[in-house]
């Protein structure tokens, strides 16, 4: 926390402000009674809107599903869980810790402490019971992270950008020089980087959960993975709403963006062929049924050339034009899930508090 933050005397505007890094300095007085950017406060409502605990989801037919799994299918679920503990454990921090301190207007700040809590919280919390809940000795399974190379390349890899711009950050509160335009770019890098994880690095890990699900095992975990989708996909939203209109509030990263177009590219594409390597070891041991290597590569290609199109980028490898996993946003809608869950005898749960003022339509699809 920046001691900037304590010093109250001075009058804030924040409706002046850009978003990140404003010469006005950081946020001191947390004032939400009109905001520069309501979409950004929407954002931090919906998701506050879509609470709910994973300690509500019963994974008891889950453990007697593992028991009776087939090794390829355990290898496939105990890896899921290990890497989207690994993602969401850099996620969890990155919000606060790395973006937090360069926000200039408070509806931003909230919303990356909104983000940061969800991540940490809810979904990493929510692969620690379900590990809990079905393995007999859970930390055997969390001490597999640390021995799985795909795991810790791929972690290297995400918290580059976050490490970065960290890194500046602590320059800037120490009192020494930073050169404004380098921090400006080093946040621009560390938002596609997370758009990139947000979007991109889930998405093979959900895909066979939920095709679990499809084959009417781990159901309890599917609905979880379920709900944190439903999550990720509005995190998505918001961090697609903030490439797209840090341009339009700041100049600088207008030419930002024109001198790091290909840089942002390449790790995009680091992101797509990292993806495409994990199909390749999930389904070393065998597959699930209605679900292999090749169609999972083919739906990272679908899903990164629609992602990368509402962001601006054209992505210019061959992609299949319609989903090729056609049953997979039947998982995010809303309503569905809900009666599902409710339905389903081995769980009981229902959604949480939910605003009629917000309108879940407006959840993207992929």
């Amino acid at each position: 926390m920046s001691k900037e933050q304590y010093n109250l005397s001075k009058p804030t505007n924040y409706l002046t402000r850009k978003m990140f890094l404003d010469p006005e300095g950081p946020v001191t007085v947390q004032r939400f009674e009109e905001v520069k950017y309501p979409k950004l406060q929407k954002f931090e409502e919906m998701a506050r809107g879509f609470f709910w605990v994973p300690e509500e989801i019963s994974l008891t037919k889950d453990k007697i599903d593992h028991k009776e799994a087939s090794d390829a299918i355990k290898h496939i679920f105990t890896s899921n869980l290990l890497r989207q503990t690994a993602l969401d454990s850099i996620q969890g921090r990155a919000p606060s810790q790395v973006f937090g301190p360069v926000c200039s207007i408070p509806e931003l700040e909230a919303l990356t402490l909104t983000w940061g809590f969800f991540e940490t919280s809810i979904h990493s919390k929510s692969y620690s019971h379900i590990i809990r809940n079905i393995y007999g000795v859970p930390k055997d399974e969390f001490n597999k992270i640390h021995d799985t190379d795909e795991i810790v390349s791929m972690a290297a890899n995400v918290g580059h950008y976050y490490e970065e711009l960290h890194q500046i950050n602590c320059q800037k509160e120490l009192g020494m020089a930073v050169d404004t335009f380098t921090h400006k770019k080093a946040i621009w890098m560390a938002l596609h980087a997370s758009y990139a994880l947000e979007a991109l690095r889930f998405m093979v890990s959900f895909a066979t959960s939920l095709a679990m699900v499809e084959n009417k095992i781990y159901i309890g975990n599917g609905n979880i993975i379920s709900l944190i989708l439903q999550d990720e996909l509005l995190h998505t939203e918001w961090t697609a709403w903030l490439i797209n209109h840090v341009v339009k509030d700041d100049a600088d990263f207008v030419q930002i963006q024109a001198s790091t177009h290909n840089e942002v590219y390449n790790l995009y594409m680091d992101v797509i062929n990292e993806e495409k390597a994990w199909a390749e070891y999930l389904f070393k041991k065998g597959v699930v049924i209605g679900l292999n290597s090749e169609i999972l590569k083919d739906f990272v290609d679908y899903t990164a050339f629609n992602k990368l199109k509402d962001i601006g980028i054209k992505y210019l490898e061959p992609h299949p034009k319609s989903s090729p996993i056609p049953w997979f946003n039947k998982h995010v809608n809303i309503n569905k899930k809900q009666t599902a869950l409710q339905e389903n005898e081995s769980t009981n749960y229902v959604i949480g508090v939910m605003s009629d003022s917000i309108d879940f339509e407006e959840l993207p699809v992929l």
